[in-house]
């Protein structure tokens, strides 16, 4: 068994040094606190459900979790995991509005709910669009989203520090932004392809994809999920064949990944191109 492990980013001690100078310090804990609140009840909900928690990362805007095993839960049980904790902290919000503490559950709320990497958001929408579309198209538009949110922290920010009081909290988040969500792209479609190879459920819903032999692989992954089972009717030559996700995959591990549907149904012998 892995022992849970406690880290810390070198930028956090940089933070609080910071907020020391900017005379911050007291605010930026409270804040910390309610963050800390916030990733604990992450873990506690995929431990309830059947998740592992590996250990903890204390960052600059936050701490992360690092949270394995959630694609084995259901997607009812895992959209609770990430979900609920950003809920509980608007809520909170709201029944201290008047205070500091209030304003401060809102904007942890908030933050984390906005669909860009690697915030609860981007997550929650991976999952729940990636059932929709498939796990790599909403991947992609999450990454198009964290891209122009980012431009925009750095503008509203250079702006607020132009104009207003000197505070950095959105270039801080631009930073951080900018650091993640490319890392968490190109790591949720490894994560996407490691998974459809080893899928552990006992039981998945099927859809079925309807496409003509001359569609090409990749675009039958980009709308495979880790949700479903898929299965492939291919209509070419005057004949519908039935390609399963199973088929699929072992074509690509022999294969490769640059080829069309009508690739596979030659390889299984089924005619003659």
């Amino acid at each position: 068994m892995d022992r849970f492990y406690i880290k810390f980013r070198p930028s956090f001690f940089i933070l609080i040094l910071l907020m020391i100078a900017l005379n911050y310090l007291e605010q930026f804990f409270i804040a910390y606190f309610f963050m800390a609140v916030h990733e604990a009840l992450h873990m506690a909900l995929a431990k309830e459900y059947g998740g592992r928690i590996r250990g903890v990362t204390f960052m600059p805007v936050g701490l992360k979790a690092d949270i394995q095993e959630l694609e084995n839960i259901s997607l009812v049980k895992r959209t609770a995991v990430l979900g609920i904790p950003p809920v509980f902290n608007i809520v909170l919000g709201i029944l201290f509005k008047d205070s500091f503490v209030g304003i401060v559950n809102i904007l942890i709320g908030i933050f984390n709910l906005m669909p860009v990497y690697p915030l609860d958001g981007s997550r929650l929408l991976l999952y729940m669009g990636g059932y929709m579309w498939g796990t790599l198209r909403a991947n992609r538009l999450i990454g198009n989203i964290s891209v122009i949110f980012c431009v925009s922290f750095i503008i509203i920010g250079s702006l607020q520090l132009a104009l207003l009081s000197y505070n950095p909290s959105l270039l801080l988040a631009a930073a951080y932004i900018i650091r993640e969500s490319k890392k968490y792209e190109q790591a949720t479609a490894y994560y996407f392809y490691k998974t459809l190879m080893t899928k552990s459920r006992s039981i998945y819903a099927c859809k079925i994809i309807a496409a003509n032999g001359l569609t090409d692989i990749k675009s039958i992954i980009n709308r495979m999920s880790i949700d479903y089972y898929t299965l492939i009717a291919v209509r070419d030559k005057d004949i519908t064949v039935e390609i399963t996700e199973d088929t699929l995959r072992s074509f690509v591990e022999k294969q490769g990944i640059d080829h069309n549907l009508v690739d596979i149904l030659s390889d299984l012998s089924y005619y003659n191109r």
